[in-house]
């Protein structure tokens, strides 16, 4: 189920279909437009501020297609599943399985849900269907690509798992996919739909085919490093050598980090595009009414105020980890395992994880 991409909001550099799976100091709005080409002129100039939001009473506005094509699929789903696959499937929405989740292969961290494994094939497809109606193209794309890297490792790639919490067109419901390297969270409350945290990794980085499945994650922020120590910004590298791990884990809840490195009103517009390139990498995957209320938040909160700090070295399959938050978000992001081929990567919000501002 694959909805029109608004205009408002589209990739910088969209990603290619490469698997078999269908200025000045202060960082304007005008330097956003710049480095999120998608962004219409009109939507980011004109819509949410600070003061709207406030008049609002939340940060996620009402957006009943998504959440109607979201409930369908769902219940589209769940109409082809027999009772003991039911019972495995769904849970309460207060349940606390719904905050319980992880990235680790399932031996490491047993999933509950129902498994792709166990499905037939046209229950598969539903579940894919319901994976596509939540998630850009590029999005549904991205995941279905990190999903095939499990052959690589001798691993099922259907070693899924879809679980579903509450009823779907009841308020609020949510459901999850999940399983190694991958976890996907949507709530739903009404017309209002959550989609973070969300977790993206990949092992190998680049497989035997030539797939690579998170390469401008990667490499605009390198590009962006080294950009920065060229210009004498020694402080972008907080540390020499790799944090080795992202640092939130799997905690449900996180507050910001300390701030490491540069603040995006220091650097240059060259600079900042770089560091836009990846918040739209990152937002680029998920439904664009979502993509586009998430970088309204963090325009609305300053996008002056990201910092961007890097640890490790800047050369290509070293160890390596950056950190880029703002004062509503945080994006972790580490290559050190596996001769630095091997990424864990995860964006945090510090209000609206698994729906937060949505309860």
């Amino acid at each position: 189920m694959n909805r029109p991409q608004p205009a408002r909001y589209r990739l910088c550099r969209p990603t290619p279909a490469v698997s078999d799976h269908p200025g000045s100091a202060r960082f304007s709005r005008r330097h956003a437009m710049a480095g999120l080409g998608g962004l219409a002129a009109a939507d980011l100039l004109g819509r949410r501020t600070p003061r709207a939001l406030a008049q609002t009473g939340t940060a996620i506005p009402a957006t009943p297609d998504l959440a109607s094509g979201i409930g369908d699929a769902a219940a589209a789903f769940l109409a082809s599943l027999d009772e003991p696959a039911l019972a495995l499937a769904t849970y309460p929405f207060a349940d606390p399985e719904r905050q319980r989740w992880h990235w680790t292969v399932l031996s490491s961290f047993p999933r509950n849900g129902l498994p792709l494994t166990a499905m037939r094939e046209e229950q598969r497809e539903l579940a894919f269907a319901l994976l596509s109606a939540s998630l850009s193209e590029a999005g549904y794309r991205k995941d279905r690509d990190i999903m095939s890297l499990q052959r690589d490792l001798g691993n099922d790639p259907q070693d899924y798992f879809v679980t579903i919490f509450g009823t779907p067109g009841a308020e609020p419901w949510g459901w999850r996919l999940e399983g190694h390297h991958l976890s996907r969270h949507f709530t739903v409350a009404g017309d209002r739909v959550s989609a973070v945290p969300f977790f993206l990794g990949a092992l190998p980085t680049i497989n035997y085919t030539g797939l690579r499945v998170m390469e401008r994650e990667e490499e605009a922020a390198r590009e962006l490093v080294r950009s920065l120590l060229a210009a004498g910004r020694d402080d972008a590298v907080f540390q020499a050598a790799s944090l080795t791990e992202h640092l939130t884990q799997n905690l449900p809840r996180v507050d910001p980090l300390d701030p490491v490195g540069v603040v995006l009103a220091d650097v240059d517009a060259g600079q900042r595009t770089l560091a836009l390139e990846i918040v739209d990498t990152y937002l680029g995957t998920l439904a664009p009414e979502v993509a586009t209320t998430i970088f309204d938040r963090i325009d609305a909160a300053g996008l002056d105020t990201l910092t961007f700090g890097w640890a490790g070295s800047v050369e290509p399959r070293q160890p390596h980890y950056y950190r880029l938050q703002g004062p509503t978000f945080l994006l972790e992001f580490d290559n050190s395992r596996n001769s630095s081929a091997h990424i864990h990567s995860v964006w945090r919000d510090f209000e609206q994880d698994f729906g937060g501002d949505l309860m």
